[in-house]
């Protein structure tokens, strides 16, 4: 986490030197917190493809895709949609957390792995992210955050998600993309994807057991 939390930071201030990395700081602990069973009202991540790698993952190809877009733009002023650091971090928070539907509230007596919540973990993960984006001063983003997020999931079709404006969806785009580039990118993707998300998948009642 550290290391990835230093290289999004690095590219963040890049493009906006008077920023302040005081919320993207947060959410990266919060999210280990999460992951590891530290934060308050949750089990700890027992999902073994779905996991804390998995997040930073994706949010590290979140924030370089995110980099690529708005160095573009800058140099193609026909393009409208300027990424501003406000959104740059929501993007970043989205990306950290679009998985955390996943993770088992301590008074979940019903489902013995978070697995069990794979065809529903992108709706619980909104609800999550409606309350989070509060606790971190992001709360007018709220709204928009517990639409992005379903751009890495299955439950809504990308085409009937209500984005506000084209520069949400660009941000909803790229973040369904960082989802899919991260674990292609993984050198051990084929491997994973055997040992590890078809168990899951056959938890979550999508794949048959041999």
């Amino acid at each position: 986490p550290a290391s990835v939390k230093d290289e999004v930071n690095r590219i963040y201030l890049e493009l906006y030197p008077n920023a302040s990395t005081h919320v993207v700081n947060r959410c990266f602990g919060d999210l280990t917190r999460l992951q590891a069973g530290e934060y308050p009202g949750y089990h700890g991540c027992d999902t073994s493809y779905h996991n804390l790698q998995h997040s930073l993952d994706v949010t590290l190809a979140m924030a370089r895709l995110m980099d690529g877009y708005e160095r573009t733009r800058a140099r193609d002023h026909r393009r409208n949609g300027e990424l501003d650091a406000r959104l740059f971090r929501f993007g970043i928070v989205t990306a950290l957390f679009h998985d955390i539907g996943y993770l088992r509230k301590v008074n979940d007596t019903r489902h013995k792995n978070g697995a069990e919540y794979t065809l529903t973990h992108v709706s619980r993960g909104a609800k999550f992210l409606e309350d989070y984006m509060n606790r971190i001063g992001m709360a007018e983003l709220a709204p928009m955050a517990m639409r992005i997020i379903h751009f890495t999931g299955y439950e809504k079709s990308i085409d009937k998600i209500d984005v506000a404006s084209p520069t949400f969806r660009m941000i909803g785009n790229r973040l369904g993309t960082a989802d899919i580039m991260a674990q292609m990118a993984d050198r051990c993707y084929l491997e994973k994807c055997r040992d590890r998300l078809y168990p899951e998948l056959v938890e979550g009642g999508l794949a048959a057991r041999d």
